[in-house]
């Protein structure tokens, strides 16, 4: 399940298998926002489109940052009522994500 659009989880969560939910630190998070704006800032990212340029705004900072109180309990509860079939997968840290991804390239099984 990929996206953190609050308006249609129910129904994402309704036909998910598997729901990785990456639980970061907010500063963690922050850094991650603020750091791509003042290296590409005025221009576009390379992963980027050409005419998207980099920017920021203190909406979206406020969102992050509140975000751990405002939205996450709120996702967790959900999670925690999925069906016994779904399986769902929490990453706190950057470190935990390599790790999985690692095991899945050694175990591509993992997920059958």
């Amino acid at each position: 399940m990929d996206g953190n659009y609050g308006a249609t989880l129910d129904l994402r969560l309704s036909v998910a298998d598997t729901v990785i939910f990456l639980d970061f630190p907010r500063l963690l998070c922050l850094s991650r926002v603020i750091k791509p704006r003042f290296i590409y800032a005025g221009q576009s990212r390379f992963d980027m489109a050409s005419d998207c340029l980099e920017r920021l705004n203190w909406e979206f900072l406020k969102y992050i940052w509140s975000y751990p109180i405002t939205h996450r309990p709120g996702i967790l509860e959900k999670l925690s009522q999925v069906t016994p079939n779904q399986q769902v997968i929490i990453l706190c840290k950057p470190i935990e994500v390599r790790e999985f991804l690692q095991n899945i390239s050694h175990n591509s099984d993992l997920f059958n």
